[in-house]
């Protein structure tokens, strides 16, 4: 396998994007257990996740057009500051409102981040290597997700949340100087305007070649909200002591499948991954749906795993081979506001529904999702071949004439 995206830039953003997920993932599963022990209610625990999300995606509308117009060093070191000062004045005051105001800007310091590395990482892969490029990058944050929250959990309990939210603060802040330690070559916007002039805000928000992908990301994620909300506890009922068995055996299987998801990405082409990840996915869900007890619990945590390895970081790959290199900002932004309005509105929705009827037909009503996900994306694949055999027959038919 080919490694020249391989250097020292892109293994400084790999870390720099590895401690800002550790950090954040440190603290995104305390803050619940640490507003309950500080008094909070149902309403103000479920608003304080509600409002990270919903923060990190309006500043990701304009985050991506900032990137493809303006210092980009700017950009990471402000949303940085913005998320290590955060996190840091959240146990100064234990009291809901000041924790939602905390929240307010984690979430917008973590959408600034998380766009912004991803953009500065898709200028240093080569053309051809975006599989296994994006790949490896996702692979040094989905390591911190694994162990992020154990490590918050264990911090917190022992030493209490001034101790954690100080730590994650200084592990935000190290990835900071991490990244001002280096010289980049993507300190500006990585090329010109063709016109020479910037597009309108409202036009330069979103990328126009990336809403395909993410709207197949919003789909895929809408089922994702519903695991990462009720799994651990439909796990409890069919008693499976640790609750998070479930997320621990998806993450492990999910780093295992991208090498190979990368090597195929990049030799055959986004198909070859999406199409069997989709399937991986919805066969875990069915499974999951009818769990009795462990076992298939289990086997059903390890398929899913499989399937989030071969989908989310290959729609990325994807929607940086569809955009232009000065449009990866927008490309960037466009798929993250995908991805996370996709779990807020399944938490909600799935959450409402797993109310009514139950976890197991709520479970196998989001592998019915999955399923017209792959039917859309295979409808598209048609759509594209015979689009492409028409212009291949259409220069057959002008060179013969």
């Amino acid at each position: 396998m080919s490694t020249r995206f391989i250097g020292k830039d892109y293994v400084r953003i790999c870390l720099c994007n590895m401690l800002l997920f550790f950090s954040f993932q440190m603290m995104l599963p305390t803050i619940p257990v640490y507003l309950r022990d500080s008094g909070g209610d149902q309403s103000q625990i479920g608003a304080v996740i509600s409002i990270i999300t919903f923060a990190a995606v309006l500043i990701r509308l304009f985050t991506g057009y900032a990137l493809d117009h303006w210092n980009r060093k700017v950009i990471v070191a402000a949303g940085s500051i913005v998320f290590v000062l955060a996190a840091a004045a959240y146990p100064f005051y234990p009291l809901a409102g000041w924790m939602i105001g905390c929240s307010i800007w984690i979430g917008i310091g973590w959408g600034i981040l998380t766009v912004s590395y991803a953009t500065l990482v898709s200028d240093l892969i080569p053309p051809g290597r975006q599989g296994a490029g994006i790949g490896t990058f996702m692979l040094f944050a989905m390591a911190s997700m694994a162990a992020g929250p154990f490590a918050g959990g264990w911090i917190y309990g022992r030493f209490g949340s001034a101790v954690l939210f100080g730590t994650a603060s200084l592990i935000a802040l190290l990835s900071l100087l991490l990244f001002l330690s280096g010289k980049s070559a993507n300190a500006n916007a990585s090329s010109p305007q063709p016109t020479g002039k910037k597009p309108a805000l409202l036009s330069g928000i979103l990328e126009r070649s990336s809403l395909f992908p993410a709207a197949l990301l919003m789909l895929y994620t809408f089922c994702y909200g519903g695991i990462i909300s009720f799994a651990g506890l439909y796990g409890q009922a069919l008693g499976v002591a640790n609750s998070g068995l479930f997320f621990l055996l998806s993450s492990a299987a999910s780093m295992l499948v991208r090498p190979v998801a990368a090597s195929l990405f990049d030799t055959k082409g986004h198909p070859t991954v999406l199409v069997p990840g989709i399937v991986l996915g919805i066969i875990a869900l069915f499974a999951l749906s009818a769990a009795a007890g462990p076992m298939l619990y289990i086997i059903a945590s390890v398929l899913y795993g499989l399937s989030f390895g071969s989908v989310q970081p290959y729609l990325l790959a994807w929607t940086m081979q569809r955009a232009r290199p000065d449009r990866r900002g927008a490309a960037s932004s466009t798929f993250l506001i995908g991805m996370d309005s996709g779990i807020a509105l399944g938490s909600i929705a799935l959450g409402i529904w797993s109310g009514a009827i139950g976890y197991a037909t709520m479970f196998r009503g989001s592998g019915v999702i999955l399923v017209c996900l792959l039917a859309i994306y295979s409808i598209s694949l048609f759509h594209t071949g015979r689009l492409r055999h028409q212009a291949h027959t259409g220069r057959a038919e002008s060179e013969t004439g």
